[in-house]
């Protein structure tokens, strides 16, 4: 299983690797200030492209979100670039050999990020617990939908109502790869650690703006891991104030204030929830580097390419469209306080940006229906010492970034990301976005603020490493020393979160299990995948009837993995999507009169209602219903049984 899994993960980075050339004249043509040459963005704007090619036709009506649709959106791609390099010379595409340098250490981090992100998924790859079943759930309608909207796997006969297109993107990428599902669910995964962590260096190579290669390297390095794997300075205290790290439960970190999230990257890759926050932050790197090049360039290129992530990002996790809008507004009002005639272009700019947003997400909005229930003023805020905590030292590389920064314009990104970090802090002591969890109601608005938040300051580790290395700024040998030493134990005492978290959440790394997320069924409801991979393997485009289970439990399983919606799925959650429970409280009685009415034409009503032609009974059925055996098996054949589970075939 182990060499197997190399082979195909191997044959992946090839794949990948391809989808890196195809997309690599374009990007060097754009991004030529950079000192990379934008390389660690061509894997993500060929997936995003062909990706985002689909999308717009399958949205309106033509059925191209197909394995066919992706080879042919491809080859268009490639063609592209092919006639950028013959109207150009294949010699003005070739790099310096410092830019070789970077690219190389891109690669390997990308290579490191994809092996070894799909090395550990291989001692636990179950998708199961948190919110699994429902992030592949997505993925696998998306996979199953050759037009768009993709039907939603938890209300039959609606299309999915949530912020879903990171999802769609990942089903691109395991076609790609082509691989099984709930394989491509891991190597997902393993794709987005390895971009995020060759953008991260990009970042940090370019904002340490230093002009001694090693200097940079080591900037880069530093912020990568410290952006993807570090967790946050609750670690350290932890570790200082217990003298040590027994009793130390990694998931502390992300729930330290009291009924709040503040999650970080470093959590996310080890718990694998393939979620919006962390499907968008190759994403949202990808964003600021551009950014960070338009800076120079000014040119309408980066603007339109900004204002499509704009879009991505508004589809994928809408929350990082404000932050990364208060973001540019900073950056904004730090260039007019500079000259007052840039409030001219920067309007310019901005209509720019929101017009590819709105054109990139206008398929997706038309069909969405809003969740969010307005902004609220906060009535509980988190003690001084708790955010002291959390957040010290990322204040402490935030004012270390200004004062190894240099003033003048390369200034500029510097101040912006560590204002930007201050404002992502405080907002959540002051207002949030109202939800349906009462009793947690800032949670998620810490939740998406804060994780940007991390990302900014692990960016500026690097930044700062990058700057104290540099032998040729212009440092009293002691503030670089001390410097250093700060820097050296913020970084190493956050690295200890991913050492001690990995191990403790995959059993030490005792047994190896192979990248198939889904085995876990096989092992422990077999009665259920047999259920499973009869429907896989007998479509028949019709609904189906299962037992309405409980959010965060192995309920609905069957839909989720065989792709085939059932009538109503998790409650809480489509709760949230559908802005309230009437819809699924009636969609709950109906599941539960079809299971136990004697009125065999009433349950004939109710599946033509629902467009149901399968009905299952198993443990989870009979453990909520009383269960009309006879009645049920009139409705239709019995075409599988195993057990006390069998599946009806609807007449």
């Amino acid at each position: 299983m182990f060499n197997s899994d190399i082979i195909l993960v191997f044959r992946v980075y090839l794949i990948s690797f391809l989808l890196q050339l195809i997309s690599f004249p374009l990007t060097k043509k754009i991004f030529h200030k950079l000192p990379d040459n934008g390389y660690p963005l061509s894997r993500l704007m060929t997936t995003l492209m062909a990706g985002l090619i689909i999308w717009e036709l399958a949205n309106l009506g033509i059925a191209v979100n197909t394995d066919e649709g992706l080879v042919w959106s491809t080859i268009g791609l490639a063609l592209f670039n092919l006639l950028i390099v013959y109207q150009h010379g294949l010699s003005s595409f070739k790099v310096t050999r410092e830019t070789l340098k970077i690219i190389v250490i891109e690669e390997y981090l990308f290579f490191v990020g994809l092996f070894g992100m799909a090395y550990i998924r291989g001692y636990l790859p179950n998708i199961d617990s948190l919110e699994k079943f429902m992030d592949f759930g997505f993925v696998n309608s998306y996979l199953r939908s050759p037009l768009l909207p993709a039907s939603d796997m938890w209300q039959a006969g609606k299309s999915i109502n949530y912020y879903s297109f990171g999802h769609y993107w990942a089903s691109i990428v395991i076609r790609y790869f082509g691989v099984a599902p709930a394989v491509g669910y891991n190597l997902v995964l393993a794709f987005i650690a390895g971009l995020s962590l060759s953008l991260s260096f990009s970042i940090s190579y370019f904002l340490a703006g230093t002009k001694k290669n090693m200097a940079g390297m080591i900037g880069g390095l530093t912020g990568a891991f410290a952006t993807v794997l570090a967790g946050n300075t609750h670690v350290i205290w932890y570790l200082i104030s217990h003298m040590g790290l027994m009793g130390y439960w990694y998931a502390d970190a992300t729930r330290f204030i009291h009924n709040t999230i503040h999650e970080f990257p470093g959590y996310s890759f080890v718990v694998a929830d393939l979620h919006g926050h962390l499907i968008d932050l190759p994403v949202v790197l990808a964003f600021i580097l551009i950014f960070l090049h338009w800076l120079q360039s000014r040119k309408i290129l980066d603007e339109i390419i900004m204002g499509i992530l704009f879009g991505v990002m508004m589809m994928t996790n809408t929350w990082d469209v404000a932050v990364y809008g208060m973001f540019l507004m900073i950056a904004g009002l730090f260039l007019v306080i500079r000259d007052s005639r840039e409030i001219v272009k920067l309007l310019k700019t901005a209509g720019v940006m929101l017009l590819f947003m709105v054109l990139t997400a206008l398929p997706w909005f038309i069909s969405f229906q809003s969740i969010s229930s307005g902004i609220k003023m906060v009535t509980e805020r988190t003690p001084l010492w708790q955010l002291a905590v959390l957040w010290t030292g990322g204040i402490v590389v935030s004012i270390l970034a200004i004062l190894t920064e240099k003033k003048g314009e390369k200034s500029l990104p510097i101040w912006t990301l560590v204002l930007c970090i201050l404002m992502l802090i405080l907002i959540p002591e002051l207002v949030y976005a109202k939800d349906i969890y009462p009793d947690h109601p800032r949670a998620n608005t810490m939740f998406k603020l804060t994780y940007q938040a991390s990302i900014m300051i692990g960016l500026l580790v690097g930044t700062v490493f990058g700057k104290l290395f540099d032998s040729e700024r212009k440092l009293f040998w002691w503030y670089r020393t001390i410097g250093i030493l700060i820097m050296s134990f913020l970084f190493v005492g956050t690295m200890v979160f991913p050492v001690v978290s990995f191990p403790n959440f995959y059993s030490n790394f005792s047994k190896y299990n192979g990248l198939n997320g889904e085995k876990w069924v096989s092992e422990t409801m077999p009665e259920r995948y047999s259920v499973i991979n009869y429907l896989r393997n007998n479509p028949n485009g019709k609904n189906m009837v299962e037992a309405v289970g409980d959010s965060y439990t192995n309920f609905d399983a069957i839909s989720v993995f065989s792709g085939v919606p059932t009538i109503q799925g998790w409650r809480v959650h489509e709760w949230l999507w559908r802005g309230g429970y009437d819809a699924v409280g009636l969609r709950e009685t109906d599941v539960r009169r079809i299971y136990e009415t004697l009125d065999m034409d009433e349950a004939k009503t109710l599946l033509k209602k629902y467009n149901a032609g399968w009905i299952v009974v198993g443990e989870d059925e009979r453990g909520m219903y009383a269960i009309n055996d006879a009645g049920l098996e009139s409705l239709g054949k019995k075409v599988f049984e195993n057990g006390g589970t069998y599946l009806i075939r609807v007449k």
